[in-house]
This record gives structure tokens, sequence and C-alpha cells, in this order.
């Protein structure tokens, strides 16, 4: 097949320029090689051709009606060696992400635009999901990256964890009470609490660790969102838990005030996770050594 490609291409080159001498300066080879594999394709076809003139060749009626089908075929090929030579330079192609809107909002989003602003050409595609659907895109193939919170497993899986978290219970004046002095799990389980969903991954974990101690958490509000949570706790309704490292604007301006927990919570993290099975694209690769801090960006 790749010889037979060859024939049509020195075909295509020769019926565009009209000329044996000139197709075989375009192509780096000999003259008798342009001919040779134009006589190839004639034995293998059945059928003359070109013509010769005074002047460089013409084509035949069969050789008009090969081109009309060689033509486009050629210039489709042409476009996808120049696409992949752009994407392999980055100045084409995509860059497919799936994370959470918490993720993508605090962590996410500045690595971005610091990777548009020195690769302009990529196109971006970012798809939010809980940490569950976010790797069901990663196996299936929608998605060349995912950010998920830690820890996370699974076959033919890549985790790198590129942030720590810290699960903490904020607080407005209302609850001036619980300022400056440590605080029991139990106490707080007796506060009216705001929290995520039950069916966050974030949640359970807190759940879970809270029935390690023999506390059962029943939240007034689960909210879908973590910046909801930031402006329920500023309003006065409960006690939030959010992520400390994503609520540091209402922490150092006084807004809020952290909880001092007796037991705090363990560390957690967010992880960025690729199939190790496939080859990432040159987009998701520098991205990823961006994320890693291997490079910075440009």
């Amino acid at each position: 097949m790749d010889k037979n490609l060859e024939l049509y291409r020195t075909f295509w080159m020769v019926a565009r320029l009209g000329s044996f001498s000139a197709a075989a300066r375009e192509l780096y080879v000999s003259q008798p090689a342009v001919s040779q594999a134009v006589r190839q394709l004639e034995e293998c076809l059945e059928v003359r051709l070109f013509v010769r003139r005074a002047r460089g060749v013409a084509l035949t009626e069969e050789g008009r009606q090969l081109f009309h089908y060689v033509e486009p075929a050629m210039g489709l090929l042409e476009a996808g060696r120049d696409r992949v030579l752009q994407m392999k330079q980055l100045l084409g192609g995509e860059l497919r992400i799936g994370a959470g809107d918490t993720i993508s909002k605090h962590f996410l989003l500045p690595y971005l635009q610091r990777f548009h602003e020195a690769y302009p050409g990529i196109h971006l595609h970012v798809t939010n999901r809980t940490s569950a659907e976010t790797l069901d895109l990663l196996y299936s193939g929608a998605v060349e990256l995912a950010l998920v919170n830690a820890p996370v497993e699974g076959e033919n899986l890549e985790v790198w964890e590129c942030l720590q978290l810290h699960d903490v219970f904020v607080a407005g004046p209302a609850f001036e009470e619980l300022r400056g002095r440590p605080v029991s799990r139990g106490e707080l389980a007796r506060q009216p609490l705001v929290m995520l969903e039950r069916l966050s991954n974030t949640r359970r974990q807190i759940d879970q660790c809270f029935l390690q101690s023999g506390v059962e958490l029943s939240p007034e509000i689960e909210l879908g969102a973590h910046d909801l949570l930031l402006d329920f706790a500023r309003s006065g309704l409960g006690v939030a838990s959010v992520i400390r490292e994503f609520a540091r604007e209402p922490l150092e301006n006084g807004e809020l005030f952290e909880v001092d927990l007796r037991e705090p919570l363990p560390v957690r993290a967010v992880a960025l996770c690729r199939r190790s099975d496939l080859e990432p694209g040159p987009a998701a690769q520098k991205f990823s050594k961006m994320l890693k801090g291997e490079e910075n960006g440009g």
C-alpha cells in the first residue's frame, strides 16, 4: 500500500506540474525515478496516463479521470500531515480535561489561562462532572486528563497528587462562641451544619471520618457547590464544611473564621489522572508537565 501510495503521489505531482523533470525536483528524486513510477502505475492500471508534448506532458482522458480522484485525496493527506506537525509543535489540536466545578474554578482555571496564553492555537475542552463521573470520561476516552479528589484507584491509571486539600468548618459572627477554642467533633455535630450533598466524594469522606469517632453528621442544609457553602456561612445560616485552600479570601478578610477542631480531618488531595495504556497527545503532555511544575507554560 505504501508503494502504491508513492506511485499515486508521483502521478499527482507530474499531473500538477505538467513535467517529469519539475516533478522530480519537487519530490527530490531523479527524473528516471519519476518516469519509472508513472510507468509502473500505468502497467498496474493497464492504461496510458500521459502523452508527451513539445514541452512537458499532458493527461490522457483516463489520466484526467484518475486525477479527479487523486487530487482531493492527496490534498487531504497533505492537510493531515500539516495538522499532525502543528499538533507536535502545539500550534493546533485540542486539550480535553475533566474536572469538578470547584477544582475547575479554584485550581484549574489559572493553569488554563497560562496554557492558553502560551498556546492559543490549542482548543480547550473542559467537562465538569463529579470525581466518579470524571474517571468514567477518562476511561471512555472522552477526556485525556482528569482532575479528581484523591484517593483514587483504577486499572491502567497513572495518578499524581498535585494539591493538598484541608477540609475545615467555617462560620461567621453569628457563631462567635466557637471562635478561638478547641471544638470537639460531637459539639460541632450539634451545630446547624451546611455541607455538600451526600453524593459528593468529599461529603462521603467527611461523614466516614466522623462516624469513625462515633459521631453522625446531620446537616440542616445540603448544597451542590462549594462556593454556595461559603455564601450560606457568610449569611449566618450555619457552620459550613469547606476546603481551606478554596476559602482563603473570606478567611483572610475576616468575613469567616475557621473552627478549631480538636481532631482535625485527614489531609486529602487533588489528583491528576491519565490512562497509562494510552499515549496522551502533545497538548495533554505539555499541560501535565505544567501542572507538575516541570514547565512554566512557554
